[in-house]
């Protein structure tokens, strides 16, 4: 059971967790075979993304029939190849440092579980896929995006009796913004929109999570 009162660092995942492009959702759809379905979607998501959330549905509907034992497979594979520099040594830090450390991403919950599992993280939360018998139904059964994040991150600040100071946000897009507005440093992290540099407390250019270490307090 984690402890109230200590501080809390929240990381998103791609880009931040895992150094990949499009990110683990459609990647893995891609290492299933639906590359130019993924294409497409990801195209029209960059066309969308500063109006708000888009997508998610659409990708989840690529899932149809895969089987949760292998997608969880998959995540194991993918995850352990694509962690961004840094990340593990960076976590092990602020642990020894008494923070907690969670993540919140629109990325899939079994991309979420395992890196849970491979870091050692005190919470994650992700989007979940419908299953029946074991496989996607191509639906989603708990949508997460860059709002419901926000929420997740209220909730914990209320569990655990948390101040806006206390709370540290690590993120590179458009979709942690709403969260970054509740925390008392937002570090952009490698981050490519000039919205999120503009909202960033600290900027950090180079792919290496142990660049965050010097602006976290002891």
């Amino acid at each position: 059971m984690v402890k109230k009162n200590k501080k809390l660092v929240i990381f998103d995942v791609d880009g931040v967790l895992l150094d990949n492009t499009m990110g683990g959702f459609k990647e893995i759809l891609v290492i299933l075979g639906k590359r130019k379905q993924v294409q497409i979607l990801d195209r029209e998501y960059q066309k969308r993304k500063y109006q708000g959330p888009w997508g998610l549905e659409e990708l989840a509907k690529l899932y149809k029939d895969f089987s949760k034992d292998k997608l969880n497979k998959l995540a194991l594979e993918y995850c352990s190849k694509n962690l961004m520099k840094g990340a593990k040594e960076v976590i092990d830090e602020l642990k020894n440092k008494n923070y907690m450390i969670g993540a919140l991403s629109t990325n899939s919950q079994f991309i979420m579980q395992t890196l849970t599992d491979l870091l050692g993280l005190d919470f994650s939360y992700g989007t979940e896929l419908e299953y029946k018998h074991n496989k996607a139904t191509g639906k989603i059964y708990k949508k997460v995006d860059r709002y419901t994040k926000a929420e997740i991150l209220k909730e914990k600040i209320k569990q655990f009796s948390l101040h806006k100071t206390d709370i540290i946000v690590v993120g590179d897009s458009v979709t942690d913004l709403p969260m970054a507005e509740l925390a008392g440093l937002f570090i952009a992290f490698n981050p490519k929109e000039r919205i999120v540099k503009e909202c960033g407390d600290v900027i950090i250019q180079k792919k290496d999570l142990k660049g965050i270490l010097q602006y976290i307090n002891s």
